[in-house]
């Protein structure tokens, strides 16, 4: 028996969007669905007030607080009447086609993505998806004109923003994992689809309009980075078969311990910030405390998830028991696992020596990304230059010290050239001294 949009419950997450409502509620009640279900997140504007005023019919749940993405879709799946459940994020508008053609993609797979365009309708924001073998995922194509793309039949997992998925194989699955609160839930949920036998199809003529992130411009950056990092540590821990985990979950772990000590401006040889980056957060540059928040974000990241290991392993139990297709039959649909995140060559050729180490160049083409890293820059050579200048500088001073021992009167510069050396590095130090000899002379 075919479906149609009377089989639909339509799903929308709302918080503090009521000027979005007043363009997706219009763009939905003409398609005709059996229920359109909205979920407050404890909004402080008057977006229950303009529903229950002007759309009665509309079910509204509420949640005192914000809850994030994922557990106001659980709550209105499991209240739902629809054999079907449409998620739509609040500040997107239907096209006029986007349930009838959906329903077309779910004839092949419990779940079907939608393509998401621009407001205006005539660049991409969703057409497919990809995933780094670390847990970072990119939706393709975003920016790209509509006639200049193409699309998978199948993808390896939805954007939650605009999906249709069987409402039985979602509360099967367990719906959306609540502790990722928001960013890569669609991800885990894609790929566990994957895992238990099933397959989630791409219908890019179910079309949607973005306004463009309007939710996440309310949030913190750090706070969505130190997410996205926290939650791809969790979808891989989750999703990868136990030969497959048992490696790439140690690599994960390190690059970001890794990547935590690059952002951070700390060298390892010395244990203090690198000059530039301490002048830099003296001088208030944004980019210096975006550099240090995201060292911190990736260690926050890293704890958290050792702190959720048992409750990890009981999730990753469960779905390893729903196991029907092994890796080797998904790891395609990642399309480009080995995308850089680190645009740094000498980065990536750690990470090679890691992979190849762990055996992971067996799944992996490992001898291809060392020639795509050749293309980015070596920061390890600019670190040699700095490294030789300031050996230069300690020479300078050692000889100096040599022919002029410290009277004295000079003991205070001394140790102000000390003082400066420990705190903030010896080419800083040795350019303090050098202006002070230079005026002393």
């Amino acid at each position: 028996m075919s479906r149609s949009a009377s089989d639909i419950s339509v799903i929308t997450v709302n918080w503090n969007g009521r000027t979005h409502l007043e363009k997706l509620i219009p763009s939905l009640l003409p398609l005709g669905p059996k229920e359109i279900i909205v979920v407050d997140n404890g909004s402080n504007d008057d977006s229950i007030a303009f529903l229950e005023r002007t759309y009665p019919d509309i079910k509204v749940l509420r949640n005192d607080t914000n809850q994030g993405f994922c557990q106001p879709n659980n709550l209105a799946a499991a209240e739902a009447r629809g054999d079907v459940l449409a998620l739509i994020n609040n500040d997107m508008r239907a096209h006029p086609d986007w349930l009838k053609n959906g329903l077309r993609g779910l004839e092949t797979a419990p779940c079907t993505a939608c393509r998401i365009l621009d407001w205006g309708g005539k660049h991409i924001d969703y057409n497919g998806s990809s995933l780094q073998y670390l847990g970072y995922a990119l939706q393709k194509d975003i920016g790209e004109l509509v006639q200049d793309v193409t699309h998978e039949e199948h993808v390896l997992f939805p954007c939650g923003g605009a999906m249709l998925i069987d409402r039985q194989a979602f509360l099967d699955l367990g719906g959306f994992d609540q502790s990722f609160f928001a960013l890569y839930e669609d991800v885990d949920l894609g790929w566990r689809l994957w895992v238990a036998g099933h397959k989630v199809s791409f219908s890019a003529d179910s079309i949607v309009y973005h306004r463009g992130h309007t939710t996440f411009k309310t949030q913190t950056v750090a706070k969505m980075r130190y997410l996205m990092h926290r939650n791809a540590l969790l979808t891989i821990l989750k999703n990868y078969e136990e030969e497959t985990v048992q490696r790439v979950f140690p690599v994960a772990i390190l690059l970001a311990i890794k990547r935590a000590v690059r952002c951070s401006g700390v060298r390892r040889e010395s244990f203090y910030l690198w000059e530039h980056v301490e002048s830099k957060l003296k001088a208030e540059d944004q980019s210096a405390h975006f550099e240090v928040l995201d060292a911190l974000n990736h260690l926050v990241a890293v704890e958290d998830v050792l702190k959720m290991l048992p409750d990890l392993m009981e999730k990753r139990r469960r779905v390893q028991e729903m196991r029907r297709r092994p890796d080797s039959e998904i790891l395609d649909l990642f399309k480009d696992p080995l995308r850089p995140i680190v645009e740094d060559h000498g980065y990536i050729s750690e990470e090679c020596e890691l992979l190849e180490t762990l055996g992971l160049d067996n799944i992996f083409d490992v001898s291809k990304y060392r020639e795509h890293a050749s293309k980015f820059p070596n920061q390890k050579a600019a670190r040699a230059v700095e490294l030789r200048d300031e050996l230069r500088g300690l020479e300078w001073v050692g000889t100096n010290a040599l022919l002029h021992p410290p009277q004295p009167s000079t003991r205070s510069r001394f140790r102000k050239f000390l003082d400066a050396w420990k705190h903030s590095g010896l080419r800083h130090a040795t350019r303090l001294a050098w202006e002070s000899y230079r005026r002393a002379t």
